[in-house]
Order: structure tokens, then sequence, then C-alpha cells
């Protein structure tokens, strides 16, 4: 479906509270809208979409829609509207809880988009490319035959509960699904569009900045470990390279 797009643009980030209805005559740009909190119900034309919080739609540019809330509590969104050449393509739905940097992209996407540096927006676009790459795996995965997924689930589970453990050893994490490491490594990136080492860097970061953004931040070093590093040092390296500002100044 996001196949080939060229010339793409990121127009404007939104992070807010979506009323409880509202009508889009024509849509100005094409965008996706990630719920992070909630659930809602877009009616087409010809059909209807209900999202819910981890997922995401594609709204393109000039389609027209009622955006009806679905659950009790106030919805949060975050809307990236982009320009670019999308061909013919049509709304469509998808899942993004398993994308390496979900957290992140829902939850600080607008700030960094917001107010950052030029390093910072092109930083964005990269984030914006590794999520077309992630939804057009999910794509492929529909015609392929998943059976091979399967072999390391034993590692997908365990990355659940110990990826902000210091002591993970993320290239042996192949030993528990009983296949070679270069074997794994394939089948992982195929899953999940990204590397084992970049899955649990996003993870861990994104979980950093959540933690500085509650004020609940303490030292460096307490951070760093709270989120998988023993080495104060090189967390605030990578952290400030893949933010653009070390942890100490994130918000100042």
């Amino acid at each position: 479906m996001f196949e080939n797009i060229e010339n793409l643009k990121i127009m404007s980030v939104i992070h807010k509270t979506g009323k409880p209805y509202t009508v889009v005559e024509s849509r100005k740009f094409n965008g996706f809208s990630i719920r992070v909190k909630g659930s809602v119900k877009y009616r087409f034309q010809d059909r209807t979409i209900q999202v819910n919080e981890g997922e995401m739609i594609f709204l393109p540019k000039g389609s027209r829609y009622e955006y009806i809330r679905t659950s009790d509590e106030d919805t949060i969104g975050t809307i990236i509207n982009l320009e670019g050449d999308f061909g013919n393509a049509a709304p469509a739905h998808f899942s993004i809880r398993e994308f390496y940097d979900v957290e992140y992209i829902m939850h600080h996407f607008s700030d960094l988009w917001k107010f950052g540096n030029q390093s910072q927006k092109y930083q964005c676009l990269s984030i914006v490319y590794a999520l077309l790459a992630y939804i057009s795996n999910l794509e492929l995965l529909e015609y392929q035959d998943k059976k091979h997924f399967n072999l390391i689930e034993p590692a997908v589970k365990y990355l659940k509960y110990h990826i902000f453990d210091c002591n993970l050893k993320i290239d042996n994490l192949h030993n528990m699904c009983g296949i070679s490491h270069t074997y794994f490594r394939k089948i992982f990136i195929a899953r999940f569009s990204t590397s084992p080492k970049n899955y649990v860097l996003g993870k861990r970061l994104s979980y950093a900045k959540s933690i500085i953004d509650s004020g609940e931040m303490g030292t460096v070093k307490e951070l760093a470990m709270l989120v998988g590093y023993k080495d104060p040092l090189y967390f605030g390296k990578v952290f400030k390279k893949h933010y653009g500002v070390s942890p100490q100044n994130m918000n100042k």
C-alpha cells in the first residue's frame, strides 16, 4: 500500500484530546492518526473503522469522514499530517503496539517536531519512514507463512519482561530459540522491521523519556539503571544521539 512514496514531508504534528463528534468534509493532508487513549470510530462513505488504543488509521488527503468517540473516557490522539505522493491509498487500519518506538511516537513525537532543531526534525522524518516500513511489513505478513515467526516467540516473550534488565544479553537471545544468531536476527527484523538491538534501544529510551517527563528522573545514574544501563555515560551518549539533548537537559 505504501510503496515508492516520493517527496514525503511532515506538515504538522498534533497531540490533542479529541471531540466527542466531528465531521471532516475534505482532509487537507494525508495523515496518520494514532490512538493514545480511548477508542474512536471513523465513518467513511463506504466503510466504518474502529480505532482503539495502540492502533493507527491512515487518512487520505481529500477524504470525508465522521469522527465519533466510542469510549466513555476522553480520547487522546497523535496526528501526523504528511504531504507526499501516496497515490490512490485508501483509509487503512493498523495495530502498532509492537512497533519498537510506539511509546515515543504516541507520547513525545509532537514535542520533538514542534520544539526540535533541524537535526531533530530529520529524526522525526526517519521515525515516520520507520513506521511506514513497519506497517508495510505488516501487510506483507498477511501473505507469508507465519510458522517461522513462532521460532522466536520464546525470545519475544522474554524481552517483554526483561527488556529493562541491565544484564540482558541481546546477542544471546537466539539461544533460547534454538536457532543461529543470523537466522534469529533475520526473523526478528522481518517481524519488527528493526534489529533486536534497535528494538531494545527504542523501548528503553522511550521509557527513559517518559520518566523524565513525569518529573521523577532522579540522577542520570539512577535513570540509566531503571531502563537497563549500568554505565550512565554510555546511556547519556545514546540518549543524546537519539533525542539530540542530554537526559538532564531534556525539559529545560
